[in-house]
């Protein structure tokens, strides 16, 4: 009697083994996303003089809200703005930035900022100041864009940017200070991505002809690592 009870209770049992089993592997999975969002560490809001560790950094100030992966040599070279991130390689070999383009420096002047424009590829092409390749489809964490190599062209003469004499100001940023910016002799890769979040993004890397090639496939790693957060 006692080994009938026993076994027709055995259906129950191995029924609240499998719930049971389900809510610890939900549970697993749960815990294994979190995981993933914690693993990215903050990228630090100024530049600290040290060397980033390898690894997954989020911006904090930033918008919109992007995660990439550094490997060595990398640092923050400038204070983390809502709009600005730029990083550097030990030895200055070169510069990777982040920009949140809401306006541009009017191409010809020397201090007037206007709205930037919702082509901003082909206000790129059509600058009097810079000279570029044909742009080519990019795809940088899902979200669609432009890439496009930049140099910036022979500056006439009485051209005075709040840069100074050997740039061409890009984009403002609001610290006042002058930081979205394209440096005369600089080789430099571009993507535009108009529409992230509703706002337009331009990253770039750019050095020396001397250091670009060994410089530009440690950027482009960056690059390829770029999520937005929520996307």
């Amino acid at each position: 009697m006692r080994r009938r009870r026993l076994l027709s209770a055995a259906p129950m049992v191995v029924a609240v083994l499998v719930v049971v089993g389900l809510a610890l592997a939900l549970g697993a999975c749960g815990a294994g996303g979190s995981k993933e969002e914690a693993k990215a560490r903050p990228l630090p809001l100024y530049p600290t003089g040290n060397a980033l560790r390898p690894g997954e950094y989020h911006s904090v100030k930033f918008k919109p809200p992007l995660s990439f992966e550094v490997g060595k040599g990398w640092s923050n070279t400038t204070n983390q703005l809502s709009e600005y991130i730029e990083l550097g390689q030990q030895g200055e070999t070169g510069f990777l930035t982040f920009a949140n383009v809401k306006e541009v420096h009017k191409p010809g002047t020397t201090d007037e900022v206007v709205d930037a424009p919702k082509d901003l590829v082909g206000w790129l092409e059509h600058h009097p100041y810079l000279k570029t390749s044909k742009p080519q489809p990019a795809t940088l964490g899902g979200v669609k864009g432009e890439q496009l190599e930049v140099l910036v062209k022979d500056l006439p003469q009485d051209y005075y940017p709040l840069c100074g004499p050997d740039c061409v100001d890009i984009a403002p940023v609001s610290n006042g200070q002058e930081a979205a910016i394209f440096r005369v002799g600089n080789e430099r890769k571009v993507f535009v991505l108009e529409d992230v979040k509703g706002d337009t993004v331009m990253i770039w890397f750019a050095g020396p002809p001397d250091t670009f090639d060994k410089f530009a496939p440690r950027a482009q790693k960056v690059v390829d690592s770029v999520k937005w957060s929520g996307s």
